[in-house]
């Protein structure tokens, strides 16, 4: 099911697999080029250390396929994916199964070709990963792409890139377990980081990777909101492992707040989810 009335804000979070081990290889004769001085043995050399480091990054190559769509909206949260899990909802957020990674970037365009240019794209490296992913895997499976992809002007809040205006820190790379410690959400990727999605893929443990995805899009949308100033005042942040309960608790505690939140805030059910998702990870 679409959405009646289009989002003002669309928090978007994929996760990837690891792709072919030879696409690494075909990446290093595409884009990799020895300095001029270096000797045969040493391009030799360089070249394979170039390969070895590209093949442990898989995952984040065009080529990788995308496992999950996480999308969150003011009202609305829920996964897409093309997983072996049949349930319609994990942790009592809504999952929409696709039969393959086709079916399933074309359920999200059927989405995303509801939206105004006025809506918001929010995430976390959005710029860098998510939509470029998007758009190489839409024109790769022949598909047409979404005008709020294509579109150049369509605004993107990229919490990432918005954080040099928050820090003195000139960084170009930014994590997303940073910004949770900093907003006072708690750092829930103590427990468990994109990095170990191929792995849990690998090893069957598909309804964790949709529980992450959809925890994952949760709390870039709460760090987003506060960045905007849309959200109400926060209690001193906790770092991770602060508590007895952990980095879960602040997280815990903002959700609960959240139920009440009104207009800026997620609704009583989202607020739940986000608490469900957690407790869910808890015992994965």
């Amino acid at each position: 099911m679409c959405w009646i009335v289009p989002p003002r804000f669309l928090a978007i979070d994929i996760e990837t697999t690891a792709g072919n081990p030879a696409d690494a290889e075909e990446w290093a004769r595409r884009c990799w080029s020895p300095s001029r001085q270096w000797k045969a043995a040493t391009i030799g050399e360089r070249y394979l250390e170039v390969v070895a480091k590209k093949e442990e990054q898989l995952a984040l190559m065009d080529t990788a396929p995308i496992l999950t769509v996480a999308l969150r909206t003011e009202a609305d949260i829920r996964v897409l994916h093309w997983l072996s899990v049949d349930d319609s909802s994990v942790a009592g957020v809504p999952m929409e199964r696709y039969p393959d990674e086709r079916e399933m970037l074309r359920g999200l365009r059927n989405r995303l070709e509801m939206l105004t240019e006025e809506t918001m794209l929010i995430g976390h490296n959005l710029k860098r990963f998510d939509l470029p992913k998007l758009r190489f895997r839409m024109l790769h499976a022949g598909l047409r792409l979404p005008q709020c992809l294509v579109y150049r002007d369509q605004p993107v809040y990229d919490t990432m890139a918005e954080w040099a205006r928050f820090t003195v820190d000139d960084r170009q790379y930014v994590g997303l377990s940073e910004l949770l410690d900093a907003c006072g959400l708690g750092n829930y990727k103590c427990d468990i980081t994109g990095r170990q999605v191929p792995d849990l893929f690998r090893a069957g443990q598909h309804a964790t990777i949709l529980a992450y995805a959809a925890l994952d899009v949760a709390a870039q949308w709460n760090v987003a909101m506060r960045m905007l100033g849309m959200a109400d005042d926060q209690p001193t942040p906790q770092t991770c492992g602060a508590s007895a309960t952990g980095g879960h608790a602040a997280v815990e505690e903002a959700a609960a707040r959240e139920v009440s939140a009104g207009a800026n805030g997620t609704t009583p059910a989202a607020g739940q989810e986000i608490e469900a998702i957690l407790q869910s990870l808890k015992v994965m």
